[in-house]
């Protein structure tokens, strides 16, 4: 199971971190003491044996002349060189307690001495077997050590050649029982396992003590950050040390926010009153224009005029009137839109009705228009007869932008979720200075326009979760996308146009 928490994390870590080297170090102490000891032993081996050939003065016939055994039979060679050289080997077997040390003669083919001679005197007069190594140290003149079941049992056994005149006449031997050697490093390992086991309790309860102090601090960091989440009043709790010193910057950062909140109300304020102004003096522009002509021309009804221009002036009243209940109207779906109806909705009907409206206009000024609307296209989720009312509010703009001759494309294409609805005109394209103010309620760069046709388009495709992307290029034309979720798309309530992305 993994673990999730942040303390927990830092606590695996930490531990891995803290139990890795201690354990690593505690293998190598091991490994290297039980080496160490090894070599000592084989050192404390050797020094016994070259004890025994710096007290062998001469050689093994040198004794055997001086007691006159010269031509005595290999019995009684053993026991004249045994008597001459037991006393000895005892003593160091003596001083070495544990270890088994003796002389063997290469000629006799047998153990001379074998201390402690109370323990093994009936070893004296037996021939090494065949495979013993100290037959190899006889032949080579090469100290050796073997391990293995020797003459004495399971031994660690170290072989010194005896050289007189630059013959080997033998070899003294000094061994330990292995058993013993394995008892000593059982006791050292015993002792280096403790001493890692401590070192592990002691570093993982010292992880353990950090990570829970670091913990508790990260948590009062989280549940302050928690309650700033609500209240950027309310500081998040200073510890000690770095993590204090977070905290402090939390908190600096919270009285930051908190201030700049206050700055945003305050702009947003003034913004809206900005905003309230412009759709005043815009909606004040458009209304008084065709109140002073309803004014100027019901004030000449009064006149003594010809039934003519009686009728001519009451037309004008009229078109005048309905101009204002148009606009109105346009007012009216801007601040209050209609109820959508949103449903599965087929592009390409919407798309063909409409064009349907815009075909008289478009031949008048010698627009063409080419539709790239082949293949499947999945059904949007939107109002149908107002999808229809911002694509003719587009598709209207482009006509007047193009004026005389040019193209208009209308493509769709199908994306993750979504479609892409595209109108591109190749019209006089729009001012980098406009492209932030095209959906702003009023804005027009027309003579006779309202302003609000492409704040309305804006505002509906808005309340179906889509959005209007617009490019355009001065000179060249301009491309407006509208992307509309379609039925196997989830609610995109969180993406909205923006007026710098749009015309």
């Amino acid at each position: 199971m993994r673990p999730t928490s942040l303390r927990s994390k830092l606590l695996l870590l930490m531990v891995i971190v803290v139990a890795l080297p201690i354990v690593g170090a505690g293998y190598f102490m091991m490994v290297s003491a039980e080496d160490a000891l090894v070599a000592e032993k084989q050192q404390k081996l050797f020094g016994a044996a070259r004890l025994l050939d710096l007290h062998l003065t001469g050689d093994y016939e040198d004794i055997l002349r001086r007691h006159g055994a010269q031509s005595a039979s290999r019995e009684t060679k053993i026991a004249v060189l045994n008597r001459e050289l037991a006393k000895f080997t005892d003593e160091v077997a003596r001083a070495y307690p544990g270890i088994g040390v003796g002389y063997y003669s290469r000629d006799l083919d047998a153990i001379i001495t074998y201390g402690p001679s109370a323990v093994y005197a009936d070893k004296v007069g037996l021939a090494i077997g065949d495979s013993h190594e100290g037959r190899l140290v006889m032949a080579t003149g090469v100290p050796r050590v073997q391990e293995g079941e020797l003459v004495r049992g399971a031994i660690m056994n170290a072989m010194y050649p005896i050289i007189r005149g630059g013959r080997v006449i033998g070899y003294i031997w000094a061994n330990e029982l292995t058993s013993d050697i394995a008892a000593q490093i059982g006791a050292m390992k015993r002792h280096i396992y403790l001493t890692v086991l401590f070192g592990l309790l002691l570093g993982i309860a010292g992880v353990v003590y950090v990570v829970k102090r670091l913990g508790s601090d990260i948590e009062a960091i989280k549940t302050g950050v928690l309650r700033l989440k609500h209240d950027l009043s309310e500081p998040v709790p200073v510890a000690g040390g770095e993590v204090g010193e977070i905290a402090a910057a939390i908190n600096e950062m919270a009285r930051e926010l908190a201030e700049r909140k206050k700055l945003e109300a305050q702009v947003q304020r003034a913004e809206r009153l900005a905003a309230i102004g412009e759709v005043a003096a815009g909606l004040a522009h458009e209304i008084r224009n065709p109140l002073m002509a309803v004014k100027g021309f019901a004030q000449l009804l009064k006149e003594d005029i010809t039934p003519a221009e009686q009728a001519e002036y009451s037309d004008i009243i009229v078109r005048e009137t309905e101009r204002l209940d148009r606009l109105i109207e346009q007012l009216l779906c801007f601040a209050r839109p209609a109820a959508t109806q949103v449903a599965p909705t087929d592009v390409k009907e919407v798309v063909e009705s409409t064009l349907l409206l815009v075909d008289t206009k478009r031949r008048r000024s010698h627009i063409e228009i080419i539709r790239d609307l082949d293949g499947p296209l999945p059904p949007v989720l939107v109002d149908g007869e107002q999808l229809k009312q911002v694509l003719l509010n587009i598709i209207l703009n482009a006509i007047q932008a193009i004026e005389q001759k040019g193209i208009i494309r209308v493509s769709a294409k199908p994306a993750a979720d979504v479609l892409h609805l595209t109108v591109a005109d190749t019209g006089c394209g729009i001012a980098p200075e406009n492209m932030g103010k095209l959906f702003d309620p009023f804005f027009t760069t027309k003579e006779n326009g309202t302003g609000l046709g492409l704040a309305v388009a804006h505002r509906l495709v808005e309340n179906w979760n889509g959005r209007i992307l617009v490019e355009s290029t001065p000179g060249q034309g301009s491309t407006f996308t509208l992307v509309l979720p379609t039925t196997g798309g989830e609610n995109r309530g969180d993406q909205q146009s923006h007026p710098d992305s749009g015309r």
